[in-house]
């Protein structure tokens, strides 16, 4: 694996880059502008996209924009996030395409770990706390794209969300 792009993203500056490519490309499955964020620490940034990705999830529900469509945009963006991801850092063995996930989620305030292959569990999200469950389930897309992305296929299928009250989320990936 390439340790020196891993390095980075593992730094301050690494993990306020990977949110505003984040916001960008959101804001771009979205079909909006991108929320002003100049300057922002990253603390700062994190409540910015989650209020966002929040804002605009509820706007699609409620105008009767096709759930499914926004769902394949959401989740073709994140796909090629994690497809880039892969082709630059070059992880060689699953455990390694797993640290990838587990350093890009630890960034955006998510703390997850495998409890036996291929069954996830995030213990922490910073996200449970601007979600409804209705608009947890339409950005799990993002999950599922960079999930995708990064292990160059398979499929993430959530079984339990905090959002709908229980303890920590769990996901299947297949």
């Amino acid at each position: 694996m390439n340790r020196l792009i891993y390095r980075t993203l593992s730094s301050r500056f690494g993990a306020n880059l990977e949110l505003r490519i984040l916001m960008r490309q959101t804001a771009k499955a979205f079909g909006v502008k991108v929320p002003e964020a100049a300057r922002q620490s990253n603390s700062e940034l994190l409540r910015t996209y989650a209020q966002f990705t929040a804002k605009e999830a509820m706007r699609a529900m409620q105008h009767g924009d096709t759930l499914e469509t926004l769902h394949q945009e959401l989740y073709q963006m994140a796909y090629t996030l994690g497809n880039r991801l892969r082709r630059w850092l070059n992880p060689k063995e699953e455990k390694d395409c797993f640290s990838v996930i587990t350093l890009l989620y630890r960034n955006i305030g998510i703390q997850m770990e495998e409890e036996f292959p291929g069954t996830i569990c995030v213990c922490k999200c910073y996200f449970s706390g601007f979600y409804t469950p209705e608009v947890c389930s339409v950005i799990s897309a993002i999950d599922q794209g960079i999930f995708a992305g990064i292990y160059q296929g398979g499929k993430l299928t959530f079984h339990e969300r905090i959002t709908e009250g229980c303890d920590v989320c769990r996901a299947d990936f297949r």
